[in-house]
């Protein structure tokens, strides 16, 4: 297994681990063909794995990012600065 599968293998355990702790049982996967080397390992684990076609994106992690750039923004266009503070937001 490359170091890139193993960094992808080590943080979904984490994650799998940390859902479990708080009683959710993970069954699917979203992700893009970055996934695809660990397809066997995540099957093993009893997970599905479900990822995009060539060139797509995971339409639900799109809108969650999204949803989250939105979220900074206002909250950066609510703060009380008189200096233009768009610097601190990268796109």
């Amino acid at each position: 297994m490359g170091q890139d599968k193993n960094t992808i293998v080590t943080l979904i355990i984490q994650v799998v681990w940390a859902y479990h702790a708080r009683g959710f049982h993970i069954c699917t996967i979203l992700g893009d063909g970055g996934f695809k080397c660990i397809r066997n390992y995540l099957s093993e684990m009893g997970i599905t794995l479900n990822f995009t076609s060539r060139n797509e994106h995971v339409p639900e992690v799109e809108r969650y990012i999204r949803k989250v750039k939105d979220g900074v923004q206002a909250i950066a266009n609510s703060l009380p600065f008189k200096q233009d503070h768009h610097g601190l937001l990268q796109r």
